[in-house]
C-alpha cells in the first residue's frame, strides 16, 4: 500500500485566500469578517475556525499585496 502523504490544510486556506482576493480585492478581508460573524452568531465552531484560518491567510497575503510603494512593515 502506498503510503499516505501528510494533509496540510493551510494550503487549501492559502487556495481559498488566493481566489477570495482574486474575486474581491481588498474587500475580500470584509467578507471574510461577516463569515466569522455570521459561524460565531450560528454557534458553528468547526465554520468559525476554517473562516478564522481563512482570514488570517487574506491578512497575511492583503499586506503583501495591498502595501503601497515605499510603505514599511515593522
Amino acid at each position: 500500500m502506498p503510503q499516505q502523504l501528510p494533509f496540510d490544510p493551510d494550503f487549501y486556506f492559502g487556495l481559498v485566500a488566493d481566489n477570495l482576493l482574486k474575486n474581491f480585492g481588498a474587500q475580500a478581508l470584509g467578507y471574510a469578517d461577516e463569515a466569522l460573524s455570521k459561524m460565531r452568531a450560528i454557534g458553528d465552531d468547526e465554520g468559525f475556525d476554517i473562516w478564522l484560518e481563512i482570514h488570517a491567510q487574506l491578512t497575511t497575503k492583503a499586506t503583501v499585496d495591498f502595501r503601497p510603494a515605499g510603505a514599511v512593515l515593522h
